[in-house]
């Protein structure tokens, strides 16, 4: 009735509304317009029994745009079908897409009302999803064999402390393909009961995210990343990688990564994201100069950072240490080992920013705003699908290596064609590039640019020099950027989880997992990340939502 009665424009009211009778007739006393409705005795089914849908009333019988019967429960309703694979859809679009369909000015804070209600009829109540976490993870260890999932609880309260997830056929491809580098990094969970997602993930062979394990935690402290890298190391144990290879960390000099990297894997070496490092030398030096040209001086340190020779990096450090002396004490405490190309201990492959796993905290954004066992299954789902749309394009490519690789590697080639180049011997050679020349030893893969030792990739002196031999260029690429090692990685597939109704929910051991204990403030719940002192704040009008101006000057309220 309520579909109806927005769909022709008009209200009605119930002369009768119970268990077996439902009696509606239109608001006009002497209008005709009736619909009798009863329950059939045969099998317990309301049915129309009889209707007059001709109005004698005139024309509709509302007032303004609005409909009397467009309330949140029509909204939930109508909605409930796009909010389930559209999670972040928001009520102000909700508000312009009623108004399209159905000609009805909707209230906000019905569409708002509207939505709460039918995400809740999807995913459940925030609360009561935390007793279905142990079910989850077995049902994640019975379809994907080899899989970690671990929920643990408070034995005292029986509140809900961690849950950590590895499925195998992301740890399989890690191992198999990708480069040991793994990304660490935190993200905040918006739904009432908060907490945060803490998340390992690397590069594939074509530089693109690639998920290894994923945690949720009730805050980002050093115990819970102790906790974390300590179960991250349990899963490169079981697929027999720790005992061989040297893995690079990349974090945001989170105290609690920083600690726990170092007490988990003492042997590894620990990279900081160099844009986390900019923003700070930006508010805690640059701040405190009246400095008109600051970007001028961020590049500069971005420069230093990227130098591939410790001459460069001093360099650059000394222009900014003359203009900038308080500079000195940011820079020591940075641990310049930890982010300059120049210093950096291990193997990093020309990756210098922490960017992947901001990239993996934009991409789940829409699962944070839901209960915890749909937040964490929605994120599987997402996984799954991009594991499977990889493997299908990895399985019909040719080439030797990635494509982004490939296309590098072509650039490179092209820039080393008018290069001179005078042998020494068999395997080690002089590369003239304009004023400067450069020695280059194929058999050690070096070259005195370091351009090739950073990025494992030739670079264009090395490509004339492998040129020159008539080699292949294939040959001196570093094999994880090949595209067997693409493949590898996307050889596992993640199985499918049925919907929780179909498996038995309870819980073996007879104790009901409860919500952590949190209280909520009130008002509504923050969505938005507050940005920091460095970002730039754009203002927009909260009528038109464009930038540059507000409510009270905006030009489409005069239109």
């Amino acid at each position: 009735m309520k579909k109806y009665s927005v769909a022709i424009r008009r209200s009605f009211l119930y002369a009768k509304n119970d268990r077996d009778k439902i009696i509606v007739v239109c608001t006009e006393h002497s209008c005709k317009w009736r619909v009798y409705a009863s329950r059939h005795k045969a099998d317990n089914l309301f049915g129309i029994r009889k209707c007059n849908l001709q109005h004698t009333c005139g024309e509709d019988n509302l007032s303004g745009r609005g409909h009397p019967r467009a309330d949140s429960a029509w909204v939930a309703d109508l909605m409930k079908n796009k909010l389930r694979g559209e999670p972040s859809y928001r009520p102000c679009a909700m508000v312009k897409d009623v108004h399209r369909d159905f000609g009805v000015d909707l209230e906000y804070h019905k569409a708002w009302k509207g939505k709460e209600l039918a995400m809740h009829d999807l995913h459940g109540t925030d609360k009561g999803c935390y007793d279905k976490l142990r079910w989850y993870c077995r049902a994640v260890r019975e379809t994907n064999p080899g899989s970690v999932a671990d929920c643990e609880i408070d034995v005292v309260t029986n509140n809900f402390k961690w849950l950590f997830l590895c499925f195998n056929a992301c740890a399989v491809g890690f191992a198999t393909g990708c480069r040991p580098m793994i990304f660490l990094d935190g993200t905040h969970i918006k739904n009432k009961y908060k907490g945060s997602i803490l998340l390992a993930v690397a590069k594939d062979a074509n530089d693109d995210l690639f998920t290894l394990a994923y945690a949720v935690v009730d805050a980002e402290n050093d115990s819970n990343w102790e906790w974390f890298c300590f179960h991250l190391r349990g899963v490169l144990v079981l697929q027999h990688i720790m005992v061989f290879e040297k893995f690079t960390f990349f974090s945001d000099r989170h105290p609690g990564i920083i600690k726990a990297v170092k007490l988990i894997f003492p042997g590894s070496h620990h990279a900081y994201c160099l844009r986390h490092l900019v923003d700070n030398f930006v508010k805690q030096v640059l701040r405190s100069y009246p400095l008109h040209n600051k970007k001028h001086w961020s590049s500069m340190f971005k420069k230093a950072a990227y130098a591939p020779s410790q001459q460069e990096f001093t360099r650059h450090i000394n222009n900014i240490l003359e203009s900038m002396p308080r500079a000195s004490t940011f820079i020591t405490s940075s641990d310049p080992q930890s982010w300059a190309n120049a210093l950096f201990p291990g193997r990093r492959w020309g990756v210098i920013n922490n960017n992947i796993a901001e990239c993996w905290n934009n991409w789940v954004k829409p699962a944070r705003h839901l209960p915890i066992v749909s937040t964490v299954d929605h994120v599987r789902v997402q996984i799954m699908n991009m594991m499977h749309r990889r493997r299908e394009t990895t399985s019909v490519m040719v080439q030797e290596l990635s494509p982004k690789k490939e296309k590098a590697l072509a650039t490179t080639y092209i820039e080393s064609r008018n290069l001179s180049i005078n042998k020494s011997c068999g395997w080690k050679f002089e590369v003239v590039d304009g004023d400067k020349s450069f020695a280059v030893d194929l058999n050690e893969w070096t070259c005195s640019c370091k351009s090739w030792q950073i990025n494992m990739l030739p670079c264009k002196h090395a490509c004339a020099a492998i040129k020159s031999k008539s080699m292949s260029l294939y040959s001196f690429c570093d094999r994880y950027f090949h595209i067997e090692m693409y493949r590898q990685e996307y050889k596992g597939m993640i199985n499918l989880i049925p919907t929780f109704d179909l498996y038995e929910t309870n819980n073996d051991e007879g104790s009901v997992i409860n919500a952590p204990d949190i209280r909520s403030q009130p008002g509504r719940r923050r969505t938005k990340r507050i940005p920091s002192q460095v970002e730039t704040r754009v203002s927009k009008c909260g009528r038109c939502h464009k930038p540059g101006h507000n409510r009270r000057s905006c030009k489409e309220a005069i239109e």
